[in-house]
C-alpha cells in the first residue's frame, strides 16, 4: 500500500472511530427517565433567569414561604409559562406549579433543577 493509501485509511478510521464515540451524545439527547409525574408546589417565585452559553435554560427559583432561607429551583421551557412566572413573580402573588421530574434530560434542557414546569395556577 502507498502512502496516499495509507492516510485515507488512517483518515477513514479515525472518522469512524469518532463518529461512535459521538453516537452516544446523539442518544443521551433522547433519553428522559421521568421519576415524578404531575408534582405539586405551592409559594411565590422569587426569580426567572436565562442561563448557559450554548444551549439556554430557563430557571425558576421559589419559595414555599416567603421568610423561608430554601429556595427550590425549576426549569422551563414553555415560554408562555415563563411569562405568567415572571408575571406572578412581580406581584409577588402565591402560585402553585406543577411539574414533571426526570432522571435523565436531553443535555440541551435543563441542568440540575428539581423538575420542568408544566403548569401554573394562581392561588
Amino acid at each position: 500500500m502507498n502512502k496516499k493509501g495509507q492516510t485515507g485509511a488512517i483518515i477513514t478510521i479515525v472518522v469512524i472511530f469518532a463518529l461512535i464515540c459521538m453516537l452516544p451524545l446523539f442518544f443521551i439527547n433522547t433519553i428522559a427517565i421521568q421519576i415524578t409525574y404531575d408534582g405539586h408546589h405551592t409559594g411565590t417565585v422569587t426569580a426567572v433567569e436565562t442561563n448557559g452559553m450554548i444551549w439556554k435554560t430557563d430557571r425558576v427559583y421559589f419559595k414555599s414561604d416567603a421568610q423561608s432561607s430554601q429556595e427550590d429551583v425549576y426549569c422551563i421551557i414553555d415560554d408562555n409559562i415563563k411569562r405568567q412566572l415572571e408575571e406572578f413573580a412581580k406581584k409577588k402573588a402565591t402560585v402553585t406549579i406543577t411539574y414533571d421530574d426526570y432522571l435523565i434530560k436531553g443535555w440541551n434542557y435543563c441542568d440540575g433543577e428539581l423538575g420542568i414546569i408544566t403548569g401554573v395556577v394562581k392561588d
